[in-house]
């Protein structure tokens, strides 16, 4: 299995986005007892906190878990869904018609760009939920007073990636244009 992953990427770069995961569920652990009994819950567009909830094990660790489940999830999408299957076209979401225009090289190209496309997806969106359980800990222990800009560059991130994802996989799903001699 690792040396069809690696086809793809390499499979340390698993590492990251769980290593995020892993900080955010630990760095909860270690500061639940610690938090005030009113925690923050919501954030506005400015990074201030705007809701407030009774610290409870959901409120608190809720941000954490989701992030998890993202993770795991993205993980199973990518590896059993894009990689794992031996056709590229079945992968493809494509008319026949259209994939036997493109050709098995092309859909493999489509394959292997989403596949590494959505490990960067899955690292940017497990780095914005590790950074949210971060500062809302750290706002709830009056260490910050908001969560910063750091939240607008992972969403400016996840945008420009996931835009720029879409051209490409556009590009790459057009048939090659046959040249003309003039």
């Amino acid at each position: 299995m690792w040396d069809k992953i690696s086809r793809f990427y390499p499979p340390w770069l698993e590492i990251f986005p769980l290593l995020l995961v892993v900080f955010a569920l630990l760095y909860t652990n270690a500061w639940y007892d610690d938090l005030p009994l009113t925690i923050p819950t919501h954030f506005g567009a400015s990074g201030q906190p705007d809701g407030w909830s009774s610290k409870s094990f959901v409120s608190v660790y809720l941000i954490p878990l989701v992030n998890l489940f993202i993770y795991l999830m993205m993980v199973f999408i990518n590896l059993f869904l894009i990689i794992r299957p031996d056709d590229s076209r079945r992968v493809v979401n494509l008319m026949e018609k259209e994939k036997d225009a493109l050709g098995p090289e092309r859909l493999e190209a489509i394959r292997t760009f989403t596949a590494r496309g959505l490990w960067l997806i899955n690292t940017l969106t497990t780095g914005c939920l590790a950074y949210l359980t971060y500062g809302s800990i750290n706002v709830g222990l009056g260490r910050q007073d908001g969560l910063g800009w750091v939240m607008w560059v992972f969403f400016g991130a996840l945008i420009i990636v996931s835009l720029g994802m879409t051209i490409k996989t556009l590009a790459l799903s057009s048939p090659p244009t046959s040249k003309k001699n003039t």
